[in-house]
């Protein structure tokens, strides 16, 4: 697609709002320069099996510290 071509589809179909929420912004680094639509849509999602990733850190590092006490001792 040409850029021309996208040009007109934006004013087509975009309202001033989408506009705002399409610019770039330098200054505001807390949105690691996405628009606030996606920041909205890759937020942290509720995950239904609950804390899995603490869990499982928790169980590797048991592993671990139960290997290096064997091999100490």
């Amino acid at each position: 697609m040409s850029r021309n071509s996208l040009e007109s589809f934006e004013e087509a179909h975009y309202d001033e709002y989408e506009y705002y929420n399409l610019a770039e912004y330098s200054a505001h680094n807390g949105g690691k320069g996405r628009s606030k639509k996606e920041r909205g849509r890759n937020t942290n999602q509720h995950c239904p099996a609950g804390h899995e990733r603490k869990i499982m850190e928790k169980l590797y590092n048991s592993e671990l510290k139960k290997k290096r006490t064997r091999s100490r001792s």
